[in-house]
């Protein structure tokens, strides 16, 4: 058994790849790794799930309050751009099947023969992925604290954060405009502090 480690974007994983002996090919239900062609993914993931094979490629949530179909939806957000991960059953054998399938550039493999990836790594990216996309609760700022809108109509002023609300992803701050002090609701996302 081989075991080739590839560290893959931070803060992810670092993935150890292990491929069987040349002679020594077990074929029970492991992931492999497809190298697809640029943004190529979802055609991927969908050509294998129409012939009955589990297809995975990451990918990391929507920025908040994406409206859907937008162009801010549509972007290219995979965590591993270019790679797919997929799932055989016992006993299959239509490899070119896999091999030319539409946006497949190549298999990893060593000596001819499919790398595996271990259910474990799969089941961490899968949970990391999704731990990731929660909205974090941006605890970071304290009451008082001066910090800078960075984008919006208010980018680049400076504010000072007063409380976390209620509503999912939104904080209020205070601003001064026109010489008078106001409170405004944002996003966190686009905070950063002053200084």
């Amino acid at each position: 058994m081989y075991r080739v480690s590839v560290c893959l974007p931070a803060p992810l994983v670092m993935l150890t790849v292990a491929f069987p002996a040349v002679g020594n090919v077990r074929w029970h239900p492991m992931w492999h790794i497809l190298h697809a062609a640029p943004k190529g993914e979802p055609q991927v993931c969908t050509y294998l799930g129409l012939n009955g094979i589990e297809a995975y490629a990451p990918k990391f949530a929507a920025p908040p309050r994406t409206r859907p179909g937008s162009v801010r939806d549509r972007q290219h957000r995979s965590v591993f751009p270019g790679y797919v991960f997929f799932k055989l059953k016992d006993g299959f054998a239509d490899w070119d099947m896999i091999r030319w399938a539409p946006g497949v550039r190549r298999m990893l493999q060593v000596d001819g023969v499919p790398g595996t990836v271990d259910d474990t790594i799969v089941d961490h990216i899968r949970q990391r992925v999704a731990a990731s996309s929660l909205r974090r609760t941006h605890d970071t700022f304290r009451k008082g604290q001066p910090v800078v809108i960075e984008s919006g109509p208010l980018r680049m002023v400076d504010a000072i954060f007063d409380a976390s609300l209620d509503a999912p992803a939104r904080v209020q701050v205070l601003v001064t405009l026109l010489g008078r002090p106001l409170t405004v609701e944002v996003d966190p996302t686009i905070l950063r502090a002053a200084g």
